[in-house]
């Protein structure tokens, strides 16, 4: 799970009936918390940072890597 405004249409979309869109999406992302090593769910900067990075000349040597950033939460 990645904090974007997407995860706001899904919550609004998956509430049941007598609860808000905004208090569903609030028990999603403390279920998925509770979930990651880390502690808290991904950041949009989370990605950019790694696709910055191997998009920099810094991961030239880099191939055929599967990297997941996750919060330690997706190792396989």
């Amino acid at each position: 799970m990645v904090d974007t405004e997407r995860v706001d249409f899904i919550a609004a979309a998956l509430a049941p009936e007598g609860t808000s869109g905004e208090e569903h999406r609030a028990m999603m992302v403390r279920e998925r918390e509770l979930r990651v090593p880390l502690g808290r769910i991904a950041q949009g900067d989370d990605i950019a940072r790694m696709a910055a990075f191997l998009s920099s000349a810094e991961s030239d040597y880099m191939t055929g890597l599967s990297i997941s950033v996750s919060g330690g939460s997706e190792m396989s």
